[in-house]
């Protein structure tokens, strides 16, 4: 960096980079930087289909219960039986055993919790 106080030295860009706290011990820090951009658009004003939409009249009931809404577009639409899925009858992982370092690593985690 330059010397100059609040300055930047030729080729040096401002990235808006902020340093974590607790940099890890490193004298420098350990930076997180964000890259934000945007596009340009026009809105458009219709009242009709704003008070549609606010009302919910683009809601469709889920699996045929009138209780439960969605938007035709929202994925959960396409989930029929999540049986599959339950945590219960899940075997993927059940007989499992961790190793002696997995073990002892979960030990650490419980005592300092």
């Amino acid at each position: 960096k330059s010397g100059k106080k609040g300055g930047r030295g030729k080729g040096e860009r401002k990235t808006g980079a902020k340093e974590e706290p607790g940099g890890g011990g490193s004298s420098s820090g350990s930076r997180v930087e964000l890259l934000v951009f945007g596009y340009a658009c026009k809105l458009f004003r219709d009242d009709e289909r704003a008070l549609a939409l606010e009302q919910g009249q683009h809601l469709i009931p889920w699996m045929g219960d009138p209780k439960i809404l969605i938007d035709r577009y929202d994925g959960r639409g396409h989930l029929h039986d999540l049986s599959d899925y339950d945590a219960e009858y899940s075997t993927w992982n059940r007989d499992y055993q961790l190793s002696e370092e997995e073990a002892r690593i979960d030990a650490l985690c419980w005592i300092q919790a």
